[in-house]
């Protein structure tokens, strides 16, 4: 995103220090009064969020809202997620793996929860979060667990549930060999008779 070219008054907006609720509506009315129409659009609200270190709490839902219409309702395949779109997003919100920031994080998660469908790549990226914050203490998660313990807490099995609540929508629940191995590094599917997953 350091090449992204914004123009006015988009780039006046990413060069404050706090994004107050005139701004979202200068961005709901000006600069994308269609909603996000493309992955440039896409892009510069990731950067205005990026660039911004003080936001309003309206930015919250206006960012989570925006991003996940355009990611999973207005971009190919309709309703659903697929692996360049889930390759797509992947990129776009994280560093080397890790997803560092909450509100990309929350919508990570969010895109999950609404999508009829996601590939296994994003139901594997999403609980590596959850396996990082637990054995490494990184990204976002470990941040907002609020926890140094080891094992689960309840939070961590929520946002897990989160994921196969996806998985089922997906694939009538059954597991991939690479899912099972993610959810085993967890510590969720120890015990689980082999006969419940399906090799990818």
């Amino acid at each position: 995103m350091s090449e992204l070219r914004l123009s006015y008054p988009a780039c006046a907006i990413a060069g404050k220090m706090r994004l107050s609720a005139e701004d979202i509506d200068i961005l709901r009315e000006h600069v994308f009064a269609e909603g996000l129409a493309s992955s440039q659009d896409a892009m510069i609200l990731l950067a205005i969020n990026s660039s911004c270190t003080e936001k309003c709490p309206e930015w919250h839902h206006y960012f989570i809202e925006n991003m996940t219409d355009f990611i999973v309702h207005n971009a190919d395949p309709h309703g659903e997620m697929d692996e360049w779109n889930a390759d797509w997003l992947v990129a776009m919100i994280s560093t080397r793996g890790v997803v560092n920031s909450p509100i990309e994080l929350d919508l990570l998660f969010h895109v999950i929860d609404i999508s009829s469908r996601i590939p296994e790549s994003l139901s594997i990226f999403a609980l590596r979060q959850i396996d990082l914050a637990i054995t490494d203490e990184t990204g976002a998660w470990a941040a907002l667990r609020g926890s140094r313990q080891r094992g689960l807490l309840k939070s961590d099995v929520m946002l897990i549930g989160r994921v196969m609540s996806a998985i089922a929508r997906s694939r009538g629940g059954r597991l991939t060999a690479q899912e099972r191995h993610a959810l085993d590094h967890v510590g969720v599917l120890t015990g689980l008779p082999a006969c419940h997953t399906t090799a990818a």
